[in-house]
């Protein structure tokens, strides 16, 4: 009768952790596939002449919200896309108005969006840039339809949506070039590395996180592997932007990147925080980056 019981309770016990667990990553699931919708609507106020508002259509029927900025200088366009939980307005630590805004004076035409599920864009789940990229390919159509040409258009991404940026430009040969900055070349060690963190939950909760995650969006979160398609990008130009002290996405994840894509020009900046290479030296950035853009646009 006593093993019985214990047996039992052993059970019991098991069954409600595992409860616990399946519970606890169902919600873990919910949230990290549900972005943060942070947007200012004064960062408007840093352009000398109020952006257009636009919006786009993805091709799964999402709806895109952005920014046009366009130039007279010459036909050459620039798509900017922010990261995880940001927008076009508080990128940079609400510097992207501002970077946008110096390239346009460089002479490029800009468009900022939001990627789904951020800013002023429809509502999404989180896919870590699989189909984040069908918004950067929608930017690009709908800048072909005001009539800017292939090979005409760049892009550039920020952190989730630099790695998002090299899914639409392996998949859209009509990108001409392409500028990455702190962009992961797979998103599984990243988030192994900043899980307790970001979640406050202990590791071992990742991989059923992970697989909900799966379920709830339709897609496998672990087969967000840009390192997997940065190849097909060439030989169209392509700037690896990374600081050697990212706390967040390791500088490693760079030199696989740039490793899948010998052809690709590297520039390791000394910013110490995450995506901050901008912020560091602004006037540098821009320089860097209008220079590619000029040299590699048509």
């Amino acid at each position: 009768m006593f093993k019985k019981n214990i047996v039992k309770i052993t059970i019991g016990i098991f069954a409600s952790l595992l409860t616990a667990y399946i519970g606890i990553s169902v919600i873990a699931a919910n949230i990290l596939s549900t972005p943060s919708r942070i947007f200012d609507p004064q960062a408007v106020s840093v352009f000398s002449k109020p952006p257009e508002d636009v919006h786009l259509l993805a091709a799964d029927g999402v709806e895109i919200a952005g920014w046009f900025l366009p130039s007279k200088l010459n036909q050459k366009a620039i798509i900017l896309v922010h990261g995880m939980n940001s927008s076009r307005t508080v990128e940079f630590d609400g510097h992207f108005p501002g970077f946008a805004a110096g390239l346009n004076r460089e002479g490029f035409t800009i468009l900022m969006i939001d990627l789904r599920g951020h800013g002023q864009s429809d509502s999404a789940r989180f896919t870590f840039g699989i189909t984040e990229r069908r918004d950067v390919i929608a930017a690009v159509n709908w800048l072909k339809s005001r009539g800017y040409q292939p090979k005409s258009i760049g892009v550039i991404g920020v952190s989730m949506g630099a790695s998002t940026a090299i899914g639409a430009t392996a998949e859209d040969s009509d990108i001409g070039a392409l500028v990455t900055d702190s962009a992961y070349a797979e998103v599984y060690p990243v988030m192994q590395q900043n899980w307790s963190n970001v979640s406050g939950l202990p590791n071992i909760f990742l991989p059923s996180t992970m697989m909900f995650g799966s379920w709830l969006t339709g897609y496998n979160l672990t087969q967000s592997k840009p390192v997997n398609e940065i190849g097909k990008i060439a030989p169209r130009p392509m700037l690896i932007i990374h600081s050697r002290s990212d706390p967040f996405t390791p500088v490693n994840q760079a030199y696989a990147l740039k490793s899948a894509n010998p052809l690709s020009i590297y520039w390791e900046t000394s910013a110490t925080k995450h995506a901050e290479s901008y912020n560091t030296n602004p006037q540098i950035y821009i320089r860097k980056v209008s220079d590619f853009f000029n040299q590699n646009l048509k």
